[in-house]
Parts: C-alpha cells; sequence; structure tokens
C-alpha cells in the first residue's frame, strides 16, 4: 500500500511540474539552513581527527581569582595549578596542558631561502600525543627528556615538511623558525583548521618559553595553560570531574584567607567548551541549548508553514477524489496516512536537494561558516584554506539529522492538510471543482 502511494505521489509530480518544484525547492532551502547549522556544530562537537576522543575529554580553559575586596582576576591556569589540581588525578588516562600563545607570529626560514613563511604553531607537552592520538607518518613526538630540559625540537606537518624540504623523510633534521634551529623528531597528518585546539604546523614543547611557569595573581592560580583531561571512558568522566572539583577546593584552601579560587563550573565536556565564551562568567547551558533547539523549530516552522498552505491548496483540487474513496469506504486514518506518505515523498526529495546544496554552501564558504557560534579564539591564518574532509559531512549522524528534518517538516506540512480534507464531508467532496 505504501508503494502504491508513492507511486501515486510520483505521478503528482509529473503532472503538476510547477508546484512539485516549488514545494521541493522550498523544502530544500529549509533543509539547507538547518543542515549547514547542524554539520557545522557536528563538526564542532564530533569527534574528528585529531581530535577523536572528544566524547571522553574535559576541559578546563580559564579560572577565576576572587579578592576579598571584589578584584576579579580571570585568565588560563598557571602550572602551579595544573601542577596541584590535575596532574595528581588517579582516574584520568592522560592529562595535558597547552601554552596559550594567541596573537604570538611565528615564521620559519626554508632552508636556502630568505623568504619567511608564516606559520601556526602550538605550544605542547608529551600528554598532549596521548589526548590528541595524532597519526604519525615519520618519527615520533619528542621525548619526555626533551620536554623537561626545554630541548627545542618539533614536530611538524606533513604540508610544512614538504613546502620546507620537498619530503617527509626529514626526522632528525632541523628547521628553523623566528631563526631559532627546531630539531624534527616527527611528522603527522595535517589537520584541519577546524579542529582548532589542535591544529598546528609545528608543535613545540612549552618548556622552550622560559615563562611557562609564570603566574598571575595573589594566589599564584592564573597563568598561561590550557588543561585537557581524558577519561578511561565516557562513563568515567563524572568520576574525574568530581576528583578534579576536589582538589581544586584543596588548592582553594591553601591559598591566602582573602583569595577564592573557582573554575566556573569546570571542567567541561568538549562540546560545553566550544559555548563558553567569557573567562569570569559560567554559562548556562540548560538555556543554551534551549535557544538552539528554538533557533532551529523557528527556521522548520517559518518555512513549514508556507508549504503547508501549499499542499492545503492542492488538496482542495482533489477533494472530489477523497469523497469517491469514502463513499467506497476508504476511513479517515487510510486517507491522512495516504496524504502523509505522499507529502513525505516531496519533502524527502527537497531534503535531499536540501542536503547537497548544504554540501556546495559549506564547501564553497568554508573559511567563514565554521565561526558561526564563535566569539573569540584563533583566527584563520590568510594562507590557509579551511579543509572540510568528506567524512566530515558524510556519515549516519548528518544522514539522521537530514531524515528527521525531513519528517518534522512533513508532520508540520501535512498535518492540517491531511485532517481537513480527510474530515470534508462526503457529499461535499463529490460536489468539489477540480
Amino acid at each position: 500500500m505504501l508503494l502504491l502511494y508513492f507511486k501515486q505521489a510520483w505521478n503528482l509530480i509529473k503532472q503538476e511540474k510547477l508546484f512539485s518544484s516549488l514545494y521541493i525547492v522550498g523544502t530544500g532551502l529549509s533543509v539547507t539552513i538547518v543542515m549547514v547549522l547542524s554539520i557545522v556544530y557536528y563538526i564542532k562537537i564530533a569527534n574528528i581527527y585529531p581530535e577523536t576522543n572528544r566524547n571522553r575529554m574535559l576541559i578546563i580553559q580559564n579560572a577565576v581569582e576572587k579578592i576579598s575586596n571584589d578584584d576579579i582576576n580571570s585568565y588560563h591556569l598557571s602550572y602551579k595549578t595544573i601542577e596541584s589540581c590535575l596532574q595528581p588525578l588517579q582516574d584520568a588516562e592522560a592529562v595535558s596542558a597547552i601554552y596559550d600563545a594567541w596573537g604570538k607570529e611565528h615564521y620559519v626560514q626554508p632552508v636556502g631561502s630568505k623568504e619567511q613563511v608564516p606559520v601556526t604553531v602550538r605550544y605542547v607537552d608529551n600528554d598532549f600525543w596521548n589526548v590528541f592520538p595524532f597519526r604519525f607518518l615519520q618519527g615520533a613526538p619528542f621525548t619526555e627528556a626533551d620536554f623537561q630540559s626545554g630541548i627545542r625540537t618539533a614536530v611538524i606537518s606533513e604540508s610544512i615538511a614538504k613546502r620546507l624540504f620537498g619530503t617527509i623523510d626529514v626526522v632528525g633534521q632541523y628547521v628553523s623558525m623566528n631563526f631559532m634551529p627546531y630539531k624534527v623528531s616527527g611528522i603527522v597528518k595535517d589537520a584541519s583548521f577546524v579542529t582548532q585546539t589542535t591544529y598546528a604546523q609545528l608543535w613545540i614543547p612549552y618548556t622552550v618559553n622560559p615563562d611557562y611557569k609564570v603566574h598571575s595573581g595573589k594566589g599564584g592560580s592564573l597563568g598561561p595553560l590550557k588543561a585537557y583531561i581524558l577519561a578511561p571512558s565516557v562513563n568515567e568522566i563524572e568520576k574525574i570531574r568530581k576528583e578534579a572539583l576536589e582538589n581544586a577546593r584543596k588548592f582553594n584552601s591553601a591559598l591566602p584567607d582573602n583569595v577564592e579560587f573557582k573554575l566556573m563550573g569546570q571542567p567541561d565536556r568538549h562540546w560545553q567548551s566550544i559555548f563558553r565564551f567569557f573567562s569570569n562568567e559560567e554559562p548556562d547551558f540548560t538555556k543554551i541549548i534551549g535557544q538552539h533547539i528554538l533557533i532551529f523549530m523557528i527556521l522548520l516552522l517559518i518555512p513549514g508553514i508556507s508549504l503547508s498552505g501549499m499542499t492545503d491548496s492542492r488538496m482542495e483540487r482533489r477533494l472530489s477524489e477523497m469523497g469517491i474513496r469514502r463513499v467506497f469506504g476508504a476511513p479517515v486514518k487510510t486517507l491522512m496516512w495516504q496524504i502523509f506518505s505522499e507529502n513525505f515523498l516531496f519533502t524527502l526529495l527537497g531534503g535531499l536537494a536540501g542536503l547537497l546544496f548544504s554540501y556546495i554552501f559549506i564547501l564553497i564558504s568554508s573559511d567563514w561558516i565554521m565561526t558561526i557560534g564563535q566569539t573569540f579564539g584563533p583566527q584563520k591564518p590568510p594562507d590557509i584554506a579551511v579543509v572540510v574532509a568528506p567524512m566530515m559531512l558524510i556519515n549516519i549522524p548528518v544522514f539522521l539529522i537530514a531524515l528527521g528534518v525531513c519528517f518534522l517538516l512533513n508532520i508540520i506540512t501535512a498535518m492540517i492538510p491531511a485532517w481537513r480534507a480527510s474530515h470534508r464531508g462526503i457529499i461535499f467532496s463529490l460536489n468539489a471543482k477540480q
């Protein structure tokens, strides 16, 4: 029976080409808008190389020191804080700290050339490679001894290795950055700029910075480091979070009496961290999620109402058909199911078109589209393209979102017309003009 309904709907599409085209295009545009937002947030939240452990990660970006006279300081964490609160975590698989060098410019000097090549550099520790499992094409991460000694070593990306040396077989050679030599310990597969936590072209031990232990604030709890905690499994995240908060409480109790150290609701899960815009304010995640759901519903409801009017007008022209079917005993439930099935084919075709449009839109505008929902953060280098890999777009979650959007649009656009058409009087329906 369902196949029969779809065949009838396909015949209607061929008979009413103008209506069908307008309906499919209207549905496609609605799906495009929703899918662009869905894909953007999927890329920000899902496990994507090299941030493939996002689902079992806890993040602390900033903290607050409050003085008794209401003087408030907010910044990242100090080495002292990480050493006291996070490194002792017994249940964590790994704890990594990243030195924030935002705004600092770096240049590499190719061998035998006077060219200055701008690069993005990330200052990290050894556990960075455990929390974020990069794919090493050659070599390995710098050693613990290199990190502790502050020796100038570097892991470089595949693309920068080819640009500087013409090959990736460069382990043991030296790269000149800001006219200082760094020994290459490994080459990794490039990360996309959409993974902004880990994206770089060179990864260097943060101990090469002489000020990595410098702290600010009266209690010495604030500094240049962001913390990333990896749990052994998703089920142990909350346990580790409680342990981190308890360590922070003990750390706070050892500070001077007039100083209060606060994590502002952190550690965050990864999805929560992308909505944390301010260092001195704890976000209301329930409100944020509610706002995003409301936006999605409005984006579906407004075009859905317009499409519902189009469906209703089409149903008016088919009232005599409905009347004849009811005369021959067709129940109201069957008629409504037919209208829903036919309408779903229209919305499904529009949904596929919208999904295709959203892919094209993201691919041609990826340089700025990924800044949606971002208030502050690293700026994209001018010579770096934002790469959106096929696996970020073509995957089961994205298709399920698209199908769900089509289903919701189908309900919104077909509910009232189906009810009106199936509940009209039989005599009225038989006498209706086609």
